[in-house]
């Protein structure tokens, strides 16, 4: 098994779960450090996004990567 790696941190939670979602849909699995502390107590510290060591240089880029503008969006 290998290591975990934290690639960002939060205050938001929703702004921790948009990110999370990204990784995942690119293939990366993700684990949200402090969020069950959170919901038993608000406020408690930062969350953070972590990953396998392994897979830490593609969670670092795409989570830098701002994508296009309107990307998904179509003209009509």
């Amino acid at each position: 098994m290998s290591d975990v790696v934290t690639v960002a941190h939060f205050t938001e939670p929703l702004e921790a779960e948009m990110a999370r979602l990204r990784l995942q849909s690119a293939g990366i699995e993700t684990f949200l450090s402090g969020e069950n502390a959170r919901i038993l107590e608000p406020g408690l510290g930062p969350l953070e996004l972590q990953v396998s060591s392994e897979d830490e240089v593609d969670a670092r880029a795409v989570l830098a990567d701002p994508g296009l503008p309107n990307e998904g969006l179509t003209a009509e």
